[in-house]
């Protein structure tokens, strides 16, 4: 799915490409996120809920990999208001991703990084608008 591109300071035939590309973050967040659907269920479950199973540092990894897309959203010279939204769903995520057991299971509802790549392509559609 292409979606129009013309964030601030790149002219539309020249957006970010690669892994920063709106493909690349989405896809990104489905692995994270999205990418194992619990048998007889509608629910999802990713790699941020598998590897923080893992006390600590299983947290600290996908925290890590999150960055990526705020990361990816300086690339698109996104306004400092939505940088700042995104970085708290990411500690939100870490923090709740701590506490034992019942926080991965609330983290693996949260979806920090499906709700940065939303944040993140509504605040591309602004400047497009613009």
């Amino acid at each position: 799915m292409d979606i129009p591109i013309k964030p601030r300071g790149y002219p539309m035939q020249n957006p970010p490409t690669g892994i920063y590309s709106i493909a690349s973050l989405k896809r990104i967040a489905y692995l994270l996120d999205d990418q194992f659907r619990v048998p007889f269920t509608r629910f999802r479950l990713g790699w941020d809920f598998i590897l923080g199973l893992v006390p600590m540092a299983g947290d600290l990894l996908t925290a890590i990999m999150s960055l990526f897309i705020l990361i990816a959203a300086r690339k698109y010279h996104i306004k400092g208001s939505v940088m700042w939204k995104m970085l708290g769903n990411i500690v939100v995520d870490f923090l709740i991703g701590l506490i034992p057991v019942v926080g991965d299971f609330l983290d693996a509802g949260y979806k920090a990084n499906a709700k940065n790549v939303k944040l993140l392509l509504a605040a591309i559609d602004e400047q497009n608008s613009q």
